[in-house]
């Protein structure tokens, strides 16, 4: 199974060949899943999508019900909730490849923010630690080309920190106006 969360709001889904996006919150459910392939309780799964404490476990077995339709009963198991296959998500390949050192590719492999719009707590926090990351072996590496990348892309525009450093290698001349 592969899980395309990077950048995009609804994962993409393939598994057995065949494509299916997932709901926004199927979505945040099977990336986290993803990450804790030893599989999640009920309420570990409860505190990591929902930020309101009061969210009853009736709603979180409904979801879990209609991404078993969605998914196929051979791929979602309960008691704890997991999947039943391995998985490949993107958010993991870039970081194993900041792993390896490989900035470069990890960047090359960065499509955007994990889920961006999701307000799930868990995934609030794995999307700002994957772009931590990343920010940080972008600036440990001191390319600027790869600097001017993040820079530019709409998930950079606003970084200081990559402007920064990037300004730090590169300054750019002042910019002159004309008088007349």
């Amino acid at each position: 199974m592969e899980i395309s969360a990077l950048g995009r709001d609804e994962a993409l889904l393939v598994v057995g060949g065949r494509k299916v996006r997932l709901s926004r919150r199927h979505s945040e459910i099977v990336v986290l899943l993803a990450r804790h392939p030893e599989g999640l309780s009920g309420d570990e799964l409860l505190c990591a999508l929902y930020e309101d404490e009061s969210v009853p476990q009736v709603t979180l077995r409904a979801e879990m019900a209609r991404l078993r339709r969605v998914l196929g009963a051979e791929l979602l198991r309960s008691r704890p909730y997991r999947l039943a296959v391995p998985v490949e998500c993107d958010a993991d390949l870039v970081e194993r490849r900041l792993g390896t050192g490989a900035v470069a590719a990890a960047v090359a492999a960065y499509a955007g923010p994990l889920l961006p719009q999701s307000q799930a707590p868990a995934l609030a926090r794995l999307r700002h630690r994957l772009a931590d990351q990343l920010r940080a072996a972008l600036v440990a590496c001191g390319d600027p080309d790869l600097l001017a990348d993040w820079a530019h892309a709409p998930w950079g525009e606003g970084d200081l920190v990559v402007w920064r450093a990037r300004h730090a290698l590169r300054p750019t001349p002042p910019v002159l106006a004309r008088v007349r």
